[in-house]
């Protein structure tokens, strides 16, 4: 096996004199899907953000495609921030989807995502709105390129947002509740794009409540409750047969 694209070994992280993050440890291999649930306020988006540098780690190790996430270590031995310019190179090549779309307001559709790709990793302008058009038409939005976000609805924002992290070609894709704040009858239209990049392959840690999503899709599903992980197992076991005392009464109150 492959070393993992993201591997986390007994972290912590403490916010406000909380252990938002408690000996969290856990791989994410190449081209697998790992889903992240629990109760609300178990760490599930603070972990996330870990993983691109928006959080950092107090303690343990933090590494995406083998560099440190958010740190590294002085010729003293100590933890210290990492160079801004180290972070920025990094997240090239992690995609972020939010819960809030976060389009530029005053851009297109197809301009929100040929930017980043021309401004950060300087492609040539022509190539990259080709891209983006093509991206537009594998979220089922390609007669959508000239219409601004206020045009579009939430479904179809997030959509844009999902094409504009894709438009980086990262080798990661984050998730932390992507249909959270969408009305229900557009969860399906970004849940489908979602299951597709599945499909092909695309590395992915969603944090999500939608369980019928982590059941269809998952390689594995990761408990986390009070800043640690519980439990951890493919969806057909999770779902049928949880171990965790904490994980069955979670199950309990949303299946």
């Amino acid at each position: 096996m492959t070393d993992p694209i993201v591997r986390a070994k007994n972290v912590t992280r403490a916010l406000g004199g909380r252990q938002v993050l408690d000996d969290v440890s856990l791989d994410v291999q190449q081209g697998e899907v790992v889903v992240l649930v629990g109760p609300s306020g178990a760490g599930k988006t603070t972990f996330l953000r870990t993983m691109n540098g928006l959080e950092t780690i107090d303690t343990g190790e933090l590494t995406v495609a083998g560099q440190s996430m958010g740190y590294r270590i002085a010729p003293n031995g100590r933890r210290v921030p990492a160079l801004r310019s180290m972070l920025r190179q990094q997240r090239q090549e992690i995609g972020f989807v939010f819960q809030h779309f976060n389009l530029f307001p005053h851009m297109t559709a197809l301009e929100n995502i040929w930017h980043a790709p021309v401004r950060v990793r300087g492609v040539d302008k022509r190539e990259a709105v080709a891209q983006a058009q093509a991206l537009l038409e594998r979220v089922g939005l390609g007669d959508k390129a000239d219409a601004r976000p206020s045009k579009l609805s939430g479904g179809q924002q997030q959509r844009v947002a999902i094409a504009r992290a894709l438009a980086m070609k990262p080798r990661l894709m984050l998730f932390d509740e992507p249909t959270s704040a969408l009305d229900p009858e557009m969860i399906g239209e970004v849940l489908d794009v979602m299951k597709e990049l599945a499909s092909d392959h695309m590395t992915m840690v969603v944090v999500t409540h939608e369980m019928g999503f982590a059941r269809e899709v998952a390689d594995r599903v990761v408990v986390m409750d009070a800043g640690t992980i519980i439990e951890v197992a493919p969806p057909s076991r999770l779902f049928t047969a949880p171990e965790h005392p904490r994980t069955q009464a979670f199950l309990s109150k949303i299946l």
